[in-house]
Formats: C-alpha cells, sequence, structure tokens
C-alpha cells in the first residue's frame, strides 16, 4: 500500500514539474517575440525621428537663406 502511494506522488510531483517547465517555456518564447517586435518597432521609431529632425534642419536653414 505505501509502495502504490509513493509511487502515485512521484508520478503527481513528476507531472507537475513537467507542466511547470513547459508553461514556463511558452511564457519565455512569448516575451521574446513581443520583445522582438518592441526592438523593431522602436528603431523604425528612431529612423523616422532621425528623418523629421533632418528636414526640419533643412526647412530652418532654408529659412535662413531667405
Amino acid at each position: 500500500m505505501k509502495g502504490k502511494l509513493f509511487m502515485y506522488a512521484f508520478v503527481f510531483a513528476f507531472l507537475l514539474i513537467v507542466f511547470q517547465y513547459v508553461n514556463s517555456k511558452n511564457i519565455f518564447e512569448t516575451y521574446q517575440e513581443k520583445m522582438t517586435k518592441h526592438i523593431e518597432r522602436e528603431q523604425v521609431l528612431k529612423d523616422s525621428i532621425r528623418k523629421l529632425n533632418r528636414e526640419l534642419k533643412e526647412l530652418k536653414d532654408q529659412l535662413e537663406l531667405e
């Protein structure tokens, strides 16, 4: 009787550990995907800011020449 109880407890603990591992792996992968998207978006926005700053500087230079 004790042997079966320990076996069931071991199997339950093993399944719980496997579940936690798979769940944390999925959470980590989702986090990585989100971070990659945010980093790419940040780069696009920084490029847009640089471009707009260049255009603004050109316009200011044109106004100074006039």
